[in-house]
């Protein structure tokens, strides 16, 4: 079974987020103010002090989310489902706004989020369609995976998952969701092979980017391993990519088919 993208990500993002909180409490720059109204009522210093604050503490204003979102095919796709994703998401742009100055685009953010979610659902009642199914025993090993990928145990990584609005019933089903998925692209286009050539050039290019960071970082740079103690890694890096560009573009030709109204 190949790790579960979507839900590792969103680990991966509460244990940075919650990383950064802890190291950071008390001294961190105010992010600039990303709405349009604000920035036409600068003398709003009631309202722009409730968004700073709000800002500091890494959510987003939520309360003008509708109930539904967005409906895929007469299946509804809820605030409920949208607001942990959408938060966890800015919080992580948060912190990169406040490395690069510029304010996080919350309506692209919204946008982005239900184009996700959207996504997600017309890939999912596809494999319903097809009876992919996924057993409670591959749902445990995902989890265990995604805990072991943001460096938690699994109750650690299932209590920040629920301060992040996902209890554990939550998180089993969107992660059963996104194995389906990935059985779902496996059954459409099969297992992805990967040649010596694409795996020296993700070598190469892994070998670019530990220079960029060095340079970055004013670090000296480490040796890189050679291909071969690394090409195991490489592969399923390589066929990682291909599967993520396989069911965007699946992903895309079932959007085209499907009823889709979004209410953001």
């Amino acid at each position: 079974m190949r790790t579960n993208r979507w839900l590792l990500g969103l680990a991966m993002s509460v244990s940075v987020v919650a990383l950064a909180a802890c190291g950071s409490q008390g001294d961190e720059a105010k992010p600039k103010e990303s709405s349009a109204a604000a920035e036409q009522s600068p003398g709003a210093d009631s309202a722009q002090g409730q968004k700073d604050q709000q800002g500091q503490q890494g959510k987003p204003n939520t309360k003008d989310i509708p109930k539904v979102v967005a409906e895929v095919n007469g299946e509804k796709i809820l605030k409920d489902d949208f607001v942990p994703l959408f938060e966890t998401q800015y919080q992580q742009m948060q912190m990169q706004a406040q490395q690069s100055g510029q304010p996080v685009d919350e309506k692209g953010l919204k946008k982005q989020t239900v184009e996700n979610l959207v996504s997600t659902e017309v890939l999912v009642q596809e494999a319903d369609k097809r009876k992919i199914d996924v057993s409670d025993k591959d749902i445990d090993k995902g989890l265990k995976e995604s805990a072991k990928s943001g460096q938690m145990s699994e109750k650690d990584f299932l209590k920040a998952m629920k301060d992040q609005g996902m209890d554990e019933e939550n998180v089993r089903s969107e992660l059963k969701n996104q194995l389906k998925i990935e059985g779902l692209v496996e059954d459409e286009y099969g297992e992805f092979e990967v040649s010596g050539e694409e795996i020296g050039q993700a070598y190469e290019q892994a070998k670019s980017q530990q220079e960029q960071m060095a340079q970055q970082g004013g670090q000296g740079q480490q040796e890189m391993p050679p291909i071969e103690d690394m090409r195991p890694q490489l592969k399923e890096q390589v066929k990682n990519q291909k599967s993520q560009e396989a069911t965007q573009k699946f992903a895309k030709k079932l959007r085209k088919q499907a009823d889709v109204t979004i209410h953001l």
